[in-house]
C-alpha cells in the first residue's frame, strides 16, 4: 500500500516524455545504420550531433531518472554489495545518482562522445567505459551487486531486445538485483502502429529476463490510467549461488500497483 502511494506521487514529477520525436537528422542516422545491421551504430552520431550542434535527444533530460532515485531511497530488495553498474549510461545523470547512493559505479555507453562527455561532467563519479551492450566485455559479466538500465532496451528494434535484456541480466553477479525501467503497451495495437523509437515493449517480452536466471521481485505501473503506453520499473534478483548464465527460472508473480 506504501509502494502503490508513493508511485502515485512520483508521476507528477516524471521527466518530458521519452516519445518525443527525433531530430530528421538523428533520424537519418538510425535508418543508415539500421540498414547496415548495426542497431546501435547510430547512437554515437546522435550524440556527435547533440555536442556539436545543438541538437536535442529526447531521452536526455539532465536529471536522473525518478523512478530510479525512488528506488534508490527505498530499494525493494537488498543488493548483496557495492559494485553497480549502470547500462547505456548517456551522460551520467543515472550513475550520478547511484555513485551518490554509496556504490562504487561502473558507467558505460556504446557512443564512445556519450562517455567522454560524462567524464568530463564527472570525471570522480565513475569508472566509465565505451561497450557494447549486445557484445560485453567478459570483465563485465557476471560481476555487479546492482544493474541499473534506463530506457536502453525500447531504443534498441525488436530483433536484438532479446539478447539485449539477457545481456542486462548477465551482469549480475548471484545475489545481484537488477533494476530496468522501460516503456509498455498495453494493447498489441500500440506495438504495430507505433513509429518509434522508442518502442514500447509488450508485457510478455519481458520474460526474455529469465533466460538470464533473474527472479522477478515487482513490475510496477501506474496502469492503464497513464494511457496506451507507460513507463514500467522492474526489479529482479539472481538466487544467491545462481551464476550468470543457464537455462533460467520461472517468473515469480507480482502485483501490478
Amino acid at each position: 500500500m506504501t509502494r502503490r502511494r508513493r508511485w502515485r506521487r512520483r508521476r507528477a514529477a516524471d521527466p518530458p516524455s521519452a516519445t518525443a520525436a527525433l531530430d530528421p537528422r538523428v533520424r537519418a542516422q538510425l535508418e543508415h545504420h539500421l540498414a547496415r545491421g548495426a542497431p546501435s551504430g547510430w547512437f554515437d552520431a546522435a550524440y556527435r550531433l547533440c555536442r556539436d550542434e545543438g541538437v536535442g535527444l529526447p531521452w536526455l533530460h539532465a536529471a536522473p531518472h525518478p523512478y530510479l532515485l525512488d528506488w534508490l531511497a527505498q530499494p525493494l530488495t537488498t543488493p548483496p554489495g557495492p559494485r553497480a553498474v549502470v547500462v547505456g549510461c548517456g551522460l551520467g545523470d543515472d550513475a550520478q545518482a547511484v555513485a551518490e547512493a554509496g556504490y562504487e559505479v561502473t558507467a558505460f555507453d556504446v557512443a564512445p562522445t556519450a562517455v567522454t562527455w560524462a567524464a568530463e561532467r564527472a570525471p570522480a563519479v565513475a569508472r566509465w567505459r565505451t561497450a557494447d551492450l549486445l557484445a560485453l566485455p567478459e570483465d563485465l559479466q557476471g560481476a555487479f551487486d546492482l544493474v541499473v538500465e534506463v530506457h536502453t532496451v525500447p531504443w534498441l528494434p525488436g530483433v536484438v531486445r532479446d539478447a539485449a535484456m539477457a545481456a542486462v541480466g548477465g551482469l549480475a553477479r548471484a545475489g545481484g538485483v537488477v533494476v530496468a525501467i522501460t516503456l509498455l503497451a498495453g494493447q498489441q495495437a500500440d506495438l504495430t502502429t507505433d513509429q518509434g523509437p522508442p518502442w514500447p515493449q509488450a508485457p510478455s517480452e519481458l520474460a526474455t529476463y529469465r533466460t538470464a536466471e533473474l527472479v522477478r521481485v515487482a513490475l510496477e505501473h501506474p496502469g492503464p490510467a497513464a494511457g496506451p503506453v507507460f513507463e514500467a520499473r522492474l526489479t529482479f534478483q539472481r538466487p544467491h549461488g545462481t551464476p550468470p548464465r543457464g537455462g533460467g527460472l520461472p517468473l515469480a508473480p507480482a502485483p501490478h500497483t
